[in-house]
């Protein structure tokens, strides 16, 4: 996710909560223990990671130094184990992992760890644990086609036409973006559609939050293509649209799993007159559990490309998620809610990724982030949030957000129609 603008950075001193022990506390941040002898010192090192990094410890119920005096016995059972026998079959390793990460609630958390003596005839090595996975598969309206719900979802609209709706411009594009040695690629779908009184829709689907790369690609002329300025295009049809023929606005994140923060300059700058504050993040400033920096605003700016004052036109801004909309996916429709009075949200109860997690060049992050080998996974690698995100006053780790009008998919033939029904029917009736 895209850096937060850092506003002031003064010093705290919190009592901290860390288990009385001697030992060296590893900063979360060093990579270089990727090497183990035995099990019992592949935990104890995780565990001390975590205790000292994890973001959300005011938050997370799980009983932290319970888990340790609880499964430390049964990763020494593992190494007696493999000295009697010469191995660790992988499910034994992964079980007891998943276990002590299960019911931890940073929802963009991923440990990846080596079976350091795997049975020679196992194909694989790596033990994944997702807790944020594990959870959101565990909820009463998940669907087995969320497997491939970003799939389903293009095949719908790429056949919007035939569904029955007036469609005045139908443009998609999947571009390839270079960010920071990220490389990957978004997919959008622009469309114009047209209410039968003749009031017009400009909508919106983004495989990803990506507005920010994409846009500046656009402007240095690095995208050609066609459909290659679909960005442009609707948020032109935005702001240039006469009011008596702009009904509604229509952004859908579903099936959106993150991006870029400073995309919120496009997604909500655009209809600001001045600067907003939509959050207020923290990070870890020490080993102690409590050790935090203080809460700093983060704030959005009136976009000074695109801009259309839809509080005083009373325009509405429909917001489509659902349970695949993570991080950026639910952090827009969150923070919108906040400071545009029109904004009105549709769908699921999103994914609950909600803690950013890019790290500032411009303050010491030893205490929080991601660590480990995330290229060849030798050791470990642990994907972990950088920041805790306070939204309107709420930490929302695990929980997500709730959107005023409930449409679960399981209650449609898992069809994604209803929902986009919803989103038009409310902006015609607003």
């Amino acid at each position: 996710m895209k850096k937060i603008v850092i506003l002031t950075v003064v010093t705290l001193f919190v009592l901290c909560s860390c288990r009385k022990e001697s030992d060296y506390v590893p900063y979360i941040g060093e990579s270089h223990k990727l090497a183990y002898s035995t099990y019992e010192e592949q935990f104890v090192f995780l565990w001390k990671s975590i205790s000292a990094g994890y973001v959300f410890w005011d938050v997370d119920t799980t009983d932290w130094d319970k888990v340790y005096n609880r499964y430390l016995p049964r990763f020494q059972e593992l190494d007696r184990h493999y000295a009697d026998s010469g191995f660790v079959r992988i499910n034994e390793l992964a079980n007891l992992y998943g276990a002590v990460f299960g019911q931890m609630i940073d929802h963009h958390m991923m440990v990846v760890v080596q079976n350091l003596h795997p049975l020679p005839a196992e194909e694989g090595r790596l033990v994944i644990v997702r807790p944020g996975q594990t959870e959101v598969a565990g909820r009463d309206y998940y669907l087995e086609s969320n497997a491939n719900a970003r799939t389903l979802i293009q095949s719908f609209l790429e056949d919007i036409e035939s569904e029955g709706y007036t469609v005045l411009a139908h443009e998609s594009g999947t571009f390839p973006f270079y960010e920071e040695a990220i490389s990957s690629n978004v997919t959008y779908h622009y469309i114009l559609f047209q209410l039968p009184d003749g009031r017009l829709v400009p909508y919106l689907w983004q495989s990803m939050a990506a507005f920010t790369p994409v846009i500046r690609a656009l402007g240095e002329q690095s995208l050609t293509g066609e459909g290659a300025t679909l960005l442009d295009h609707w948020l032109r049809a935005i702001t240039d649209t006469p009011r008596s023929q702009l009904a509604g606005i229509i952004l859908d994140n579903r099936v959106n799993n993150g991006g870029y923060q400073d995309d919120l300059d496009y997604l909500i700058g655009t209809f600001l007159n001045e600067r907003a504050e939509v959050m207020q993040t923290r990070y870890k400033e020490g080993p102690g559990r409590q050790e935090y920096s203080p809460w700093t605003p983060y704030y959005i700016y009136p976009n000074s490309t695109y801009h259309r004052d839809i509080t005083v036109e009373k325009i509405p801004y429909v917001i489509l998620c659902d349970i695949n909309s993570a991080s950026m996916g639910e952090i827009e429709p969150l923070c919108a809610k906040r400071v545009l009075p029109t904004v009105y949200t549709i769908g699921e109860r999103t994914y609950g990724a909600t803690g950013p997690l890019q790290p500032f060049t411009d303050i010491n992050l030893n205490y929080g982030g991601p660590f480990g080998d995330g290229n060849d996974y030798r050791g470990h690698y642990v994907y972990t949030s950088t920041f805790e995100a306070s939204i309107g006053g709420q930490v929302l780790e695990g929980i997500g957000h709730t959107p005023d009008q409930i449409m679960l998919r399981k209650d449609f033939a898992s069809s994604y129609k209803p929902q986009l029904d919803a989103a038009l029917n409310y902006i015609a009736s607003y």
